[in-house]
């Protein structure tokens, strides 16, 4: 089962530019079957989980009711810190004497870890991908607005072998306005909820939710946006060694709890561009393109 970080950003169509050829996801699991494991497997489940709560909003207008619709994509890029790269491994098994020290996560240096022991007997601390960001791009489509709540929907699915099967995204969330029982025009306001699934095969299984607050205001052809949120992700890994039939199961809870988030689109009529970044403990630079239509103010409310 080949370049397992691949995959899971490949699965949307992702964007990774780092050469992750030769890398082999049995490889990163067998070395790590015991506590090492879920520390080693932490960080991309940081990542993960936070591309995968972001790029849901680029504006908080919502009519009361008539036709508003946004189609696009977003591309998420969480910038992996040094934190992140690094972990306390502590060798397990027979090997002696126990000794702790500091190797690399699946997103840390390439190079294997060794320490020599009692009798001439070696431990090795696998390497990681020697990434620095994992950038992930989802599909879009937001579609309202009845009594001033709007609907938005994710969903990719790919076949990449039996290898690895089916990948599929799908998410949904539900977004209501504010600003129409409040006086704070011409700022706009809304609450959203948004939930997102992801798996791959019987490997992988995702999720993640986010609540957030939203606010904008539209200055000419430029919407100031931003919001504040609570956020929640795990990840879930599964696999089953062809060779002794043993299981492997690691179930990581994502980092980020609260994020703030600041961003501007630019309205080109029809064409939507914008751009966001979220500040966490799993900080984000979010990009995205679409086709919106009555998504702006046509006169200073």
């Amino acid at each position: 089962m080949k370049r397992f970080v691949l995959l899971i950003v490949v699965m949307c169509v992702s964007l990774i530019s780092q050469d992750l050829q030769g890398q082999d996801f049995e490889d990163f699991v067998r070395k790590y079957t015991d506590a090492n494991g879920q520390s080693y497997m932490q960080p991309l489940a940081d990542a993960f989980g936070a591309n995968l709560n972001s790029g849901l909003f680029h504006n908080a207008y919502i009519q009361k009711n008539g036709f508003q619709l946004y189609l696009g994509f977003a591309v998420m890029n969480a910038t992996i810190p040094d934190r992140s790269k690094t972990f306390k491994g502590t060798t397990q098994g027979s090997f002696s004497p126990q000794q702790t020290l500091e190797v690399p996560t699946i997103f840390g240096k390439s190079e294997i870890t060794t320490i020599d022991g009692e009798g001439g007997t070696t431990y090795a601390f696998p390497g990681g991908l020697d990434l620095n960001s994992l950038p992930l791009a989802v599909p879009h489509l937001t579609v309202g607005a009845l009594f001033g709540t709007d609907a938005t929907f994710r969903w990719a699915a790919y076949d990449i072998g039996e290898d690895v099967g089916k990948v599929e995204l799908l998410g949904w969330g539900l977004r209501h306005s504010l600003d129409q029982y409040l006086p704070v025009k011409p700022v706009h306001m809304a609450a959203g909820f948004y939930m997102q699934q992801f798996s791959v095969g019987d490997v992988v299984d995702a999720s993640g939710w986010v609540a957030n607050l939203q606010a904008s205001y539209q200055w000419k052809l430029i919407t100031f946006y931003g919001g504040l949120g609570y956020e929640n992700s795990s990840l879930d890994i599964q696999y089953t060694f062809e060779e002794d039939d043993s299981r492997v199961d690691f179930d990581l809870t994502g980092d980020n709890t609260i994020r703030a988030t600041l961003g501007l689109t630019f309205n080109l009529g029809p064409v939507k561009l914008h751009a966001d970044y979220a500040l966490a403990r799993q900080s984000l630079l979010t990009a995205g393109v679409g086709l919106g239509f009555n998504e702006t103010v046509s006169v200073v409310e």
